[in-house]
């Protein structure tokens, strides 16, 4: 499995953890396998991502499901955003 992880980078953006194979290009960038949403912790993983990386994306993405509620640093100027923010038992009352 080592090797299998390997080919996997992940990057943060504002809105997301995005999992990306840097050993197959498209479009000239490396070629996406998944996205994680922050604001409902959603994981959208691409049909043509390979079995072998698909297992280590959704137990890597668990990892961040799990901290549901938790402040995550988004940035390197420290930046965060909570866990999971738009759902409903997150997400906060409004009216009196």
């Amino acid at each position: 499995m080592a090797h299998a992880r390997n080919r996997i980078s992940a990057v943060n953006f504002g809105t997301g953890i995005s999992w990306a194979d840097p050993t197959a290009r498209k479009h000239g960038d490396d070629k996406r396998l998944a996205f994680l949403y922050f604001a409902d912790l959603k994981l959208d993983v691409r049909d043509d991502c390979p079995e072998d990386l698909r297992d280590i994306i959704i137990a890597d993405a668990a990892e961040i499901q799990a901290r549901r509620g938790e402040e995550y640093q988004v940035s390197i100027s420290g930046q965060t955003i909570t866990l999971g923010h738009a759902l409903p038992s997150l997400a906060t009352p409004s009216g009196p």
